[in-house]
């Protein structure tokens, strides 16, 4: 079972719509919450944006709290950073099972571009299934095409596709099963 958790102002449109997508994905059910205040401890002043690292820790005691629960991943709308990186559009704690994706840089206005809904549900979905892949052990794939392709920017999350090429769906069917 998989916990969608959104912070903040990440509607719940946008928690449901993402939980319908992940579902065939992954085999399992999807269950999203009601949206929760960020921890104020994640954001950098100087940097002005959210570290990461600290929203997976709220994940993780959040994790606690559940029963029959694989994974939990974590919907934010603001910007998140990891050590030495400007920033990222999410980060997994594959030990804990926890997950975190940002739409800030996934939306077209972060760009001065006008909105795009559908663009920006299929990077929304794109970024979570990378993310959800990692906590069931997957790595970067060279594959161009596979959804668990390093993306450093958006281009190349545009590039890449939202399902799992053969060698890291087999991957992930056998991590998952293992559970």
């Amino acid at each position: 079972m998989i916990h969608l958790l959104p912070f903040g102002d990440v509607s719940q449109a946008t928690s449901q719509t993402l939980a319908a997508s992940l579902h065939p994905i992954f085999g399992v059910p999807v269950i999203p919450h009601d949206p929760v205040d960020l921890p104020p401890s994640s954001y950098d002043s100087e940097r002005r944006q959210h570290a990461a690292a600290q929203i997976l820790k709220g994940l993780a005691r959040f994790k606690t709290s559940l029963t029959q629960v694989e994974r939990v991943l974590g919907i934010v709308s603001v910007d998140l950073f990891a050590p030495d990186l400007n920033f990222v559009f999410g980060e997994a704690d594959p030990r804990e099972g926890v997950a975190v994706i940002s739409i800030a840089r996934l939306k077209p206005e972060f760009y001065g571009l006008p909105p795009n809904g559908s663009l920006l549900r299929l990077r929304i979905l794109k970024e979570a299934v990378h993310e959800l892949g990692h906590t069931y052990g997957l790595g970067h794939c060279p594959d161009p095409v596979c959804v668990m392709r390093f993306s450093n920017e958006l281009q190349e999350t545009d590039r890449k596709g939202a399902s799992f090429c053969p060698e890291c769906a087999s991957r992930r069917l056998s991590s998952q099963s293992t559970m």
